[in-house]
């Protein structure tokens, strides 16, 4: 009797508690519980906003956000008549399963009814849908009564999307939450994405939240579009050349950048890298991150500072002997087997002689290397170009303090060795050369815009008004103009327009192993960089390879041709570099004609018919191109004896087309007229068979 009286008393107790906290909860936190539900039930929920695109200098989309909808139905919407209801499922279902087919017009309606006999109030349909099928959901049956009476949910959101597909994917870059932001859409992230609204919306179970109608919705405010200066046809061919090139090599990686001279507007930036499955892909920005030894580019600012000081001019004579030198106790040597000798110093620049660059750097500034480093600094190639996207490398330029510094550092220095910098830090050198000395930040942005209003302009900005006097200017672009015509990267030269440039090919540092590899050989590092049309310069560009293999290792050979096939890109199409084809009145010149490069049979043939003089060829010969000298044509084979390709560039397709395929090479052609690139690049490597695609315009 005892113990059920303890047992009763325990449950009087138990309930008394359990009173107790029903009683608190009622009147003291009861209001706080019930906010906190209906927090939970009910809450505004952010509306992203629509980011803004980013858009080529001829404002077709890079990188555009296009609209995508989850398509939802309330299938126990307070407005819907059961009678209709009923009536219409089956088309409704049937209109879904034509649009969406990933389900059966009968699983769909068996999902409806269930969602309704459940008293359910949003049942998803599918998700993703395009803007257009949004729209013809709108007008399905049932659901053309909307959101009240159809049961109808679309929710929106945003996918960005590249209708280029990987075209300039790393400078137009992304934004990945936990990672560092990339390109364009890292850099102007804050204005792209815009501001999101926000609106009230019910949690019914299942983590799903439905929309509620409410007047307190805010709007999202959509993101500015950012307007680049790329050109979609010039970044095709650049990326489009460069990638042959490297497959053709089997390079390590490269990249090319075009600029238009005046603005410093990028018109194209390609980046490839070798991943793991042999093919090449946008795997980082090296033309903005390679800070490394360029190797003879760097010989200009060298000689330009001698210039400068009025320590040479371009006739001074300098023996480099047999191409093999020594120079406080370091070995320095010229590419050219035997060496070249006597030298003029216009000469040291166009054949890239390392010997003299050194003997000249070394005399004048080895015991007084601060004012060398001067007259570099004083031409802004030391300068950070502080580009408008994340990333980039400052210019490393040893000094006398540095701990490595010893007595060889300036006469290496005045060749390329023992200073850093990027492929676009020496291009917009390069370029303030082409632009009479200004020097001018490389931009790769126009402006930002809403809807189609210019919201915020970017200007070229000058970072020097003169990189050096006029008098050095002149003599460095006759220089540069030597180097094509005369010099390393006579493979570039052509009648239709004239490059300026200068070849670079660098050893690369293996660090603390010095300049070999593991197994002992040296690896390169292939460069040119230039401008055109040489007399009057309207576009600049570089191109880099790092590790090539095969034939060639040599900067004009392996990055030359790719700075061919953009060059002849931007002129075929640009009418405003084209040459004047009006006839000379110089009576000794009217008979001569104007002979495209093409099948030398047909054109010899034509030369004798006409009485035409001529020198140069035999008649057996395949292909010739054909030059004037004063009052008589010269032709020069076009040879596809060696091992590499020739140019074709000039050519019409029936003076290539049947020797080629009887060769047993696979033509691919696009366009009409005269070829105006090819891939593989003359110069490369040609295989015993394969394939040549050629690029053909009117000329």
């Amino acid at each position: 009797m005892a113990r059920l009286g303890l047992v009763y008393v325990g449950s009087f107790v138990v309930a008394l508690a359990i009173l107790g906290q029903v009683l608190y909860i009622q009147l003291v936190s009861g209001d706080q519980l019930r906010i906190e539900a209906a927090e939970f039930s009910e809450t505004h929920r952010p509306i992203p906003s629509s980011r803004g695109n980013i858009l080529a200098r001829d404002e077709s989309a890079l990188a555009s956000s296009l609209p995508r909808f989850d398509v939802a139905m309330d299938p126990n919407s307070s407005g819907m008549d059961q009678g209709l209801f009923d009536k219409t499922l089956p088309a409704l279902a049937s209109a879904l399963s034509g649009l969406f087919p990933d389900k059966t017009s009968s699983q769909y309606v068996q999902m409806i009814r269930k969602a309704r006999s459940d008293r359910k109030q949003y049942v998803l349909l599918h998700k993703d849908a395009s803007f257009d099928e949004a729209r013809m959901v709108k007008t399905m049956p049932l659901f053309n009564l909307g959101q009240y009476k159809g049961g109808l949910i679309l929710t929106q959101a945003s996918k960005r999307e590249m209708p280029y597909k990987n075209l300039a994917s790393r400078t137009i870059g992304y934004v990945s939450e936990g990672e560092t932001v990339v390109g364009i859409e890292g850099s102007f992230d804050y204005f792209l994405k815009g501001t999101d609204g926000q609106r009230l919306e019910q949690r019914i179970g299942g983590g799903t939240w439905m929309p509620l109608n409410t007047e307190n919705e805010v709007d999202p405010v959509d993101g500015l579009d950012v307007v680049t200066t790329l050109d979609v046809n010039y970044q095709d061919v650049a990326e489009s050349a460069l990638n042959d090139c490297l497959v053709n090599y089997q390079a390590e990686y490269g990249c090319a950048v075009l600029m238009e001279v005046a603005t410093g507007e990028i018109l194209a930036m390609a980046n490839l890298g070798k991943a793991d499955d042999g093919n090449y892909y946008e795997i980082k920005n090296y033309a903005i991150n390679d800070c490394l030894e360029p190797g003879s580019t760097f010989k200009v600012p060298s000689i330009m500072a001698a210039l400068e000081d009025g320590y040479v001019k371009p006739t001074d004579m300098y023996q480099t002997g047999n191409g093999k030198y020594t120079l406080h106790n370091q070995p320095i040597t010229d590419a050219k087997t035997g060496g070249h000798g006597l030298l003029s110093v216009q000469q040291v620049v166009e054949e890239s002689s390392n010997i003299g660059m050194a003997i000249i750097i070394d005399k004048f500034y080895g015991s007084n290397p601060e004012h060398y480093l001067e007259r570099i600094y004083s031409m802004g190639i030391n300068k950070p170009l502080n580009l408008e996207i994340e990333g980039g490398q400052d210019p490393r330029i040893k000094t006398p303090a540095s701990k490595t510094w010893s007595a060889a550092t300036v006469a290496w220095m005045a060749f390329g060795y023992e200073v850093e910098v990027t492929p676009l830090q020496i291009l917009t050198f390069y370029n303030a050369i082409a632009n009479n000395g200004t020097m001018v930040r490389p931009r790769l942005v126009k402006c930002l815009k809403s809807h189609s209003q210019i919201v915020k302009p970017f200007k070229t900005e000058v970072m020097k008004s003169s990189i050096c006097s006029k008098e050095t200017l002149t003599i460095v672009k006759s220089m540069l103009e030597g180097v094509v015509q005369e010099g390393t990267a006579k493979n570039l030269k052509n009648d239709l327009y004239q490059i300026a440039g200068k070849t670079g090919t660098a050893v690369i540092s293996q660090g603390a192993k010095g300049y070999k590899n593991d197994g002992g050989h040296k690896d390169y590092r292939a460069s040119f960089v230039g401008y055109f049309p040489a007399n009057n310069p309207k576009y600049s560009c570089i191109v880099v390879v790092s590790r090539p293999t095969g034939p060639s290792y040599f900067g004009a050979v392996v990055s030359g041709t790719v700075f061919k096939a953009i060059s002849d890109k931007v002129y075929a199409t640009n009418l405003d570099l084209q040459k004047s084809l009006t006839a000379s009145k110089d009576s000794s010149l009217e008979r001569i004609p104007v002979v495209t490069p093409g099948y030398w049979a047909d054109a010899s043939n034509l030369l004798k018919t006409l009485n035409i003089p001529y020198t140069g060829v035999k008649q057996t010969d395949t292909w010739a191109q054909v030059i004037r000298k004063g009052d008589q044509l010269q032709a020069q084979t076009v040879n596809l004896k060696d091992s590499l390709w020739p140019s074709f560039i000039g050519m019409g397709l029936k003076d290539v087309l049947p020797v080629l395929e009887n060769m047993g090479y696979k033509v691919r052609v696009k366009g009409s007229g005269r070829i105006i690139t090819q891939t593989p690049a003359a110069g490369t490597y040609r295989s015993p068979d394969g394939t040549i695609e050629f690029q053909l315009a009117s000329l």
